[in-house]
C-alpha cells in the first residue's frame, strides 16, 4: 500500500484556481492604474486638466507696454503750449505770468515800457522751455501791449484776430506740406486766451463786448479781474455775478470746461465745481517773495499785513493753476485742434467755388499733367459712347433676325397641328 504526500496549506492556496484569477484581476488593475495616470481622476479634474491654460505675463504678445512706448516717446519730445494775455495796460499781466509759472519771463523789459505803453495794439511773443519731474513743456507766451489804450478802440481786437489766424495759417501749411516739414511741424497755436478786466468796471464794456464776440469761435477765452485786492468781498461777488450776467445776455461763449466722468472720485468732482464756479477768476499777482508765519510766500505787503496772493481766501490763482496746468491743459489743446483750427480748415478747403481751386496753387502741379489728364478722360468718354453704340445696333440686329425668323417658325407649327389631326 502506497501514501501520496499532504500538501501543505500555503502550497494548496497556491494551486487554488480562484486565488490565480483573483491575483491576474489585482495585477491587471495594478498595471492599468500605472499606464493611466488620470484612472484614479474625476471627470471635472480630468476637464480642467484637458482646458487650455490662461496666458501669463510670460506668454503675452507684449502689446501691452504700448502706452509704456507712448509716455517714453511723449517725454523725450516734450510739450508745446501758447497762452495769450489780452487786456489794458496797468492791469498786472505781465506779473500775473511771472506768478503762475514761478519764473521771470519778463526780467529783461526795459522800464520805460511800463511808464510810455504803445499807442497801438502790438504782439509780442516770448518762449521759455520749463522742465518739472522730468517733463518737459515748451511754454509761448503772446502779449498784446497797447490794447484798449489808444483814442479810438473800436476795431483794437483785429490784430489779435489776425495774428490768431496766422498761426492758424502756418500750422495748416505745414500740415499739408510735403517731406520732413510735415512730420516736424510745431504747434504754435494760440490755446487759450486771458482776457484781463479791470477791478473797477460794473459790467461788459463795450470793448469788451467786440472782443469777445469776434475770438469766441477762435480761441478757448477766459475772463479774468485783475487786482482782486482792490475789492471787498461783497463786492468782487457783486462783480463776478454781474459779468456772468452780461455774458449770458449777449451770448458770449467761454471756454466750456468738459463734463466729469462718472468713474471720477468725490475730490475730482469737487474741484471741478469750484472752478466752474470760479469763473471769472479773480486773480493778483507778486514778483516778490515775503515771508508769512514762518514760509516764504509770493505776496503783497500791506500796512496791515501780508496777503499771500495763492490764497483761495483772497484771489482764485490757486484755481486758475490748477486748471492751466494741472487739469485742462491737455484739453485746452484738445479743443483748439478739434474745434478751433477744424472750422478755419473747413473754410481754408471749402471756401473756394469748387474742389479743383483746391490744388491750383500745388507746386507739384504741371499744367502738361493736367492737359493730360483731361484728354485721357476725354479718350474714355468716347469710347463709352462707341460701345453704347455698338451693343444698341447689336440689339437692332437681333431683333431685326426674329421678326424675319417669325414666319418661319408660324409655318412650322401650322404643319405640325395638321399631322396631328390626321392622325
Amino acid at each position: 500500500m502506497s501514501f501520496s504526500s499532504i500538501s501543505t496549506p500555503s502550497t494548496s492556496i497556491t494551486s487554488n484556481p480562484f486565488a490565480n484569477i483573483l491575483r491576474k484581476q489585482t495585477s491587471t488593475t495594478s498595471t492599468a492604474t500605472r499606464d493611466a495616470p488620470y484612472a484614479r481622476l474625476s471627470r471635472a479634474s480630468i476637464e480642467s486638466l484637458l482646458s487650455p491654460k490662461p496666458l501669463t505675463f510670460q506668454e503675452t504678445i507684449g502689446f501691452s507696454t504700448l502706452p509704456d512706448q507712448i509716455h517714453r516717446k511723449t517725454l523725450k519730445r516734450g510739450f508745446e503750449f501758447t497762452l495769450m494775455v489780452v487786456g489794458e495796460h496797468g492791469l498786472g499781466k505781465s506779473t500775473f505770468i511771472n506768478t503762475l509759472f514761478m519764473t521771470e519771463l519778463y526780467a529783461d523789459r526795459p522800464p520805460t515800457a511800463r511808464l510810455h505803453p504803445p499807442k497801438t495794439v502790438e504782439i509780442e511773443t516770448r518762449t521759455v522751455e520749463l522742465e518739472e519731474k522730468g517733463v518737459k513743456l515748451r511754454l509761448t507766451v503772446v502779449d498784446t501791449p497797447g490794447f484798449g489804450d489808444g483814442m479810438n478802440s473800436t476795431e483794437c481786437w483785429k490784430p489779435i484776430l489776425d495774428f490768431i489766424d496766422q498761426q492758424f495759417l502756418k500750422y495748416y501749411q505745414a500740415e499739408t506740406s510735403f517731406g520732413i516739414e510735415r512730420k516736424y511741424v510745431q504747434d504754435q497755436r494760440v490755446h487759450c486766451c486771458l482776457y484781463f478786466l479791470p477791478p473797477s468796471i460794473r459790467g461788459l464794456r463795450p470793448i469788451d463786448r467786440d472782443f469777445l464776440h469776434h475770438l469766441q469761435h477762435k480761441v478757448n477765452v477766459i475772463p479774468v479781474i485783475a487786482k482782486a485786492d482792490t475789492l471787498l468781498k461783497s463786492e468782487l461777488t457783486a462783480l463776478k455775478k454781474q459779468l456772468l450776467s452780461d455774458i449770458d445776455k449777449h451770448g458770449v461763449q467761454l471756454y466750456d470746461f468738459p463734463e466729469g466722468d462718472s468713474e471720477q472720485d468725490e475730490d475730482s468732482q469737487s474741484l471741478d465745481k469750484t472752478l466752474r464756479e470760479s469763473i471769472p477768476f479773480a486773480i493778483m499777482g507778486s514778483n516778490i517773495t515775503l515771508e508769512s508765519n514762518g514760509r516764504k510766500v509770493r505776496g503783497r505787503a500791506y500796512p496791515w499785513g501780508i496777503v499771500d496772493v495763492e490764497d483761495s481766501k483772497y484771489s482764485d490763482l490757486a484755481h486758475l493753476r490748477e486748471m492751466l496746468c494741472k487739469t485742462h491743459l491737455q484739453d485746452l489743446k484738445d479743443v483748439t485742434s478739434d474745434v478751433h483750427y477744424e472750422s478755419y480748415r473747413a473754410q481754408q478747403l471749402f471756401g473756394r467755388k469748387n474742389y479743383s481751386d483746391i490744388y491750383e496753387d500745388d507746386p507739384y502741379e504741371n499744367i502738361e499733367v493736367k492737359y493730360k489728364l483731361i484728354q485721357q478722360k476725354d479718350d474714355q468718354i468716347r469710347d463709352m459712347k462707341q460701345q453704347i453704340v455698338d451693343m444698341q445696333q447689336k440689339l437692332n440686329l437681333n431683333s431685326n433676325d426674329y421678326q424675319t425668323l417669325t414666319p418661319t417658325i408660324n409655318n412650322e407649327r401650322s404643319s405640325s397641328r395638321e399631322r396631328s389631326t390626321k392622325i
